[in-house]
């Protein structure tokens, strides 16, 4: 059995940091293709459901790798995963530059780039939660809020790129940034010192598990939905003649308020005597995204639009930074990593077909 680094120590901060960035730049570019989705599909002129492929196998991979990840920590640490993740990753934003046609783009910033991103996810968080004891529940949380300063970040950095260097510039500008990533896992100690379990592929025990099955069930269900709102939300608003410029703050807006969702969920570690709080935190949070999903449907003012945009962001940012201390709570920090691998896969297979299911109805 092997032991963790010094939890809680001055290094496992940096490891946190690590996991930060990781988050910011891996969920940073995947949530932002709604930016690019707007130029794809006018530039090689396909239906939106085709469209919709790019962004859902791109974001779908980035949770549904998670066993593949979860598997080569357990073979071969954090370290490894992660700077394995940046290469594919970079490599795929970076051939998306030479795309001939939109089948292209399926493969290369689809499947290749969102595998990459994958072993960088997976990692990030399970880092987070081993490397700390008694800040736990609140590193979980700031690794996850990565993600919602990711959206704030790139869905304006992406769109600025675009309009200097047009959206093959843009892929391969955050190529070279994906690189960063291999950076991120240099920080992490070697497998010596980042496992606390004994090396193994994957806990199989755990599909039997009927709260594994549960809850996995539920992540399935809320992905198919959620993740249309990020991917069609500039498409969406432009078509109900919002200016371009103010399609696109909007996914800010809720980048925003998700990262704000995110680090809130962190404040349980304070809250000793409530018992399951995080559990209950993840089940409001679902239901109220869930709502605030639907009022997108409504025909109204940029004003309340941007309400529903904030409210959906901070309760999808609360559903997500509960999300790792509920698997925690659920299941042990010993099975975190293969418990969250198998979590995430059900995300995957929701984020896969729900923008897809989206798209036809459109068309």
């Amino acid at each position: 059995m092997k032991k963790f680094h010094r939890q809680d120590g001055g290094w496992a901060w940096m490891v946190l940091f690590s996991a930060f960035l990781g988050c910011v730049i891996s969920l940073g570019i995947s949530v932002s293709f709604g930016v690019y989705y707007v130029e794809l599909k006018s530039y090689y002129g396909a239906s939106a459901s085709v469209t919709s492929w790019v962004g859902s196998l791109n974001t779908g991979l980035l949770f549904g790798a998670g066993p593949i990840a979860s598997a080569l920590i357990n073979k071969f640490g954090c370290r490894f995963t992660m700077m394995l993740g940046g290469f594919i990753s970079s490599a795929g934003l970076i051939t998306s530059y030479f795309a001939v046609n939109i089948a292209h783009i399926i493969i290369s910033f689809g499947i290749v780039t969102g595998f990459g991103f994958g072993l960088i996810y997976t990692p990030c968080i399970v880092t987070s939660g081993t490397y700390f004891n008694k800040w736990r529940y609140l590193s979980t949380a700031i690794a996850c809020t990565g993600g919602g300063l990711g959206i704030i970040l790139f869905s304006l950095f992406v769109d600025a790129t675009i309009e200097a260097y047009g959206w093959r510039g843009s892929m391969l500008i955050n190529g070279g940034l994906a690189l960063n990533l291999v950076l991120c896992g240099v920080i992490i100690p070697p497998r010596s010192t980042d496992a606390v379990v004994e090396s193994h592929i994957l806990d199989i025990a755990l599909l039997r598990n009927k709260k594994m099955l549960i809850f996995a069930v539920s992540m399935l269900l809320w992905n198919i939905g959620v993740i249309v709102v990020f991917f069609s939300a500039t498409d969406y608003l432009e078509d109900r003649g919002l200016p371009h410029d103010k399609a696109v703050f909007l996914l800010t807006s809720i980048g925003i308020a998700n990262t704000v969702g995110r680090l809130l969920a962190g404040l349980t570690c304070f809250v000793q005597h409530w018992k399951n709080i995080n559990f209950w935190l993840y089940t409001a949070s679902t239901m109220i995204v869930g709502v605030a999903t639907m009022l997108f449907n409504i025909d109204t003012s940029y004003a309340l639009y941007t309400f529903f945009g904030c409210l959906f962001g901070l309760s999808f940012g609360l559903l997500l930074g509960s999300q790792a201390n509920v698997i925690i709570d659920l299941f042990g920090i010993l099975k975190l990593n293969d418990s969250f691998g198998y979590s995430m896969f059900a995300s995957g297979i929701g984020i896969i077909i729900g923008p897809s299911i989206a798209g036809m109805i459109l068309d």
